[in-house]
């Protein structure tokens, strides 16, 4: 393989390493549909044993959906800006740090790279040297090896809570269409639970392969990325 398509591959595995869990918020799909389907699930199991009217079971499966759904939307939304918030709190805290004692900052980056291999002293002194020249690239290494920080990791709060409210509503819905297309609430019972607990199974599924597919195989290049398969490239 030539050098040139072993380079243009590793800056495309790493970028993509970087960027994928941006692609789908894997985490806030699959816990809101999970507590959308099982919260609604329990929901329509209570009211359907109370023997109500099928249009009275409809309001308050629909009810419990749009609920929870804003509940767990906020509560995403407010997580993720609090979180953010933290880790910028951090990150302009290392960077006061830079400009107040930049020795003590200098320092940390050489126990850091002392600790990731046994460079030589020189070597050593090589990389403190050239880290901390630029003040961006020493605050980035900083925020990274240091505190395990990226602000390219930061999720937009928005975003993470509109994902959350649309999952929990796609899986409190799957409860609920029995009720819609059945006539009978008795039957809808078994029908909805039976339908429930498979996409339960598929989401579950979804999320293995989506996982799996992005920690082994770079797809179209034929590259592994964990180490087993290091003895490809």
């Amino acid at each position: 393989m030539e050098k040139d398509e072993i380079v243009t591959i590793t800056k495309e595995n790493l970028v993509e390493g970087e960027n994928w869990h941006k692609k789908v918020n894997v985490r806030e799909i699959v816990f809101g549909f999970d507590d959308g389907s099982i919260s609604t699930l329990a929901l329509l199991a209570g009211v359907t044993g109370d023997a109500l009217a099928r249009g009275q079971i409809l309001i308050a499966g629909f009810s419990g959906v749009i609920a929870g759904a804003i509940s767990n939307a906020i509560e995403a939304y407010i997580s993720s800006k609090s979180e953010i918030e933290h880790h910028q709190s951090e990150i302009q805290r290392e960077e006061q740090e830079i400009k107040e004692i930049p020795e003590v900052e200098r320092e940390e980056i050489r126990q850091i790279y002392m600790k990731k291999a046994d460079f030589p002293e020189e070597e050593l002194d090589m990389i403190v040297k050239r880290i901390t020249s630029d003040k961006r690239i020493w605050l980035d290494s900083m925020t990274k090896e240091e505190l395990g920080l990226s602000e390219e990791r930061f999720e937009n709060s928005v975003k993470v809570g509109l994902i959350m409210f649309v999952a929990f509503v796609a899986g409190g819905l799957v409860p609920v269409l029995p009720f819609i297309l059945m006539a009978m609430p008795q039957t809808s019972l078994l029908t909805f639970s039976i339908s429930t607990f498979v996409s339960l199974l598929t989401i579950g599924m979804w999320k293995t392969t989506f996982t799996s597919k992005h920690a082994s195989v770079r797809s179209g290049n034929g590259f592994c990325r964990n180490s087993c398969c290091n003895h490809h490239i």
